[in-house]
């Protein structure tokens, strides 16, 4: 993301050999205005559902939530900052891209789900997209995907060797790669079971004008498939010193059902304040793809537009770099692995049949609600746990054999061995499960 925000003085830039940040919008190159031409000539298929306003499924989420690596984050981040580049022309970009792709192909997919990753190959340029798939083995009849995006690819603006120069690029946007990754993990090992299908993408060529984002959300609409909502990840590491760490909610580029939402799942799950309203001036980062495509689209930033790590992009003249990993506060990334989580989870869901059950409501059963002498509590001396999924987390119906929180749960409410474990079935744990926290 290309965001030229504070004036400089100059005897600071003398001092960090760089040019200040100006006002220039370097991602506004003649492939980006032809590419946005394509956009006019095919208009995407509405949402087939009207967004929600406020978060309904938190019992399914908050679990989720709990389980976020801050480790594993890190890893990730930092491995992809050692690619010298992630140049949109270069070998390495190539690699790069395909390591994420390898990173995906690792995680294994829990029972009821398939997950499938591919490179998406752009015509102009070698640098692949990588989007990856995740669904239930046997979907609903709810219409339309959830997506959420980031880019991976880097410039290196005052670099000796020009904009494909080394740059680590851990804030832009390794930053958000990380943050869309962990909510991809967090969802397999846990064993959640979306609604309708959930897409995962990491973006080519986004500093050299969307070109990846454009191609893809043109492709989406011309093929008519049918997108709920689109959630864009850009920045999501740096906290200005002295500043207080939000969430920036961006009004422009974006539609006002999907940033209404954003706003609502941030509150809701990010565990930081919101700040709204922001906006960039121009196609800043690839939500415009999706906008300009006739697409939901929100974006949520790492802070308030004019709080915002004002060297992207760029190096010192002398090569070194600026965007490095020590820029980087983790518990802010993990805020927007949270945030990304509730969006997709709860968009997953919506409209599919699941009852969503607010976390202070009083969980429903089918049938008697037994007293909790009738009901032996699980214990520690309950089999190995076999279950396909963990009790905290809804999906596909559990077997009373799988572990004792589950048999104490199917003895009381055999809907959740039966059918599905739904969110009454987790919310139970806390009744009917010692020692057992969702």
């Amino acid at each position: 993301m290309l965001l030229r925000l504070l004036p400089i003085l100059a005897a600071i830039s003398c001092v960090l050999a760089v040019p200040p940040p100006t006002a220039d919008k370097d991602e506004q190159t003649p492939e980006f205005f032809a590419a946005k031409a394509l956009m006019q000539l095919v208009a995407a298929p509405p949402s087939p559902i009207t967004m929600p306003t406020a978060v309904a499924f938190q019992t399914t989420v908050n679990p989720l939530l709990t389980t976020i690596d801050i480790k594993k984050m890190e890893a990730w981040l930092v491995k992809l900052t050692q690619f010298p580049e992630r140049y949109y022309k270069s070998q390495n970009g190539v690699d790069a891209a395909k390591w994420i792709r390898d990173t995906v192909q690792a995680l294994t997919a829990p029972a009821g789900t398939k997950l499938t990753v591919s490179l998406y190959s752009h015509p102009k340029w070698i640098q692949p997209t990588v989007i990856a798939r995740y669904e239930a083995v046997n979907p609903t009849s709810a219409e339309g995907i959830v997506i959420a995006g980031t880019h991976f690819d880097t410039y290196a603006i005052g670099h000796p060797n020009g904009v494909g120069g080394a740059n680590p690029a851990a804030d832009d946007c390794a930053s958000g790669g990380s943050a869309l990754f962990e909510s991809l993990r967090v969802m397999t090992t846990n064993g959640f079971i979306p609604g309708r299908p959930i897409e995962f993408h990491w973006y080519a060529a986004e500093e050299a004008g969307l070109l990846g984002s454009y191609e893809v959300a043109n492709d989406y609409a011309a093929k008519g498939i049918k997108v709920v909502s689109y959630l864009n990840l850009d920045q999501s590491g740096y906290v200005k010193k002295g500043t207080t760490p939000v969430i920036g909610i961006f009004a422009d580029y974006t539609t006002a059902a999907a940033t209404k939402f954003v706003t609502a799942t941030a509150k809701a799950y990010s565990g930081l304040p919101v700040v709204e309203n922001q906006k960039c001036g121009y196609e800043c980062t690839d939500n415009a793809a999706w906008f300009d495509a006739g697409y939901n689209s929100a974006l949520a930033f790492e802070s308030s537009f004019a709080n915002a790590f004002p060297y992207n992009d760029r190096t010192n003249s002398d090569g070194s770099p600026l965007d490095t990993f020590d820029k980087i506060d983790m518990n802010h990334v993990v805020a927007f692995a949270k945030n990304t989580i509730g969006f997709l989870v709860e968009l997953s869901l919506t409209g599919t049949g699941v009852t969503p059950v607010p976390s202070t409501t009083t969980a429903k059963t089918t049938g008697p609600v037994p007293t909790s002498s009738s009901v032996p509590p699980a214990t520690s001396s309950a089999p190995a746990d076999t279950c396909v999924h963990k009790v905290c987390v809804t999906g596909v119906k559990l077997t009373s054999t799988c572990n004792a929180c589950a048999k104490a749960i199917c003895a009381a409410d055999s809907y959740c061995c039966s059918s599905s474990w739904d969110a009454t079935c987790v919310k139970e744990v806390a009744q009917y499960c010692t020692g057992i926290t969702c």
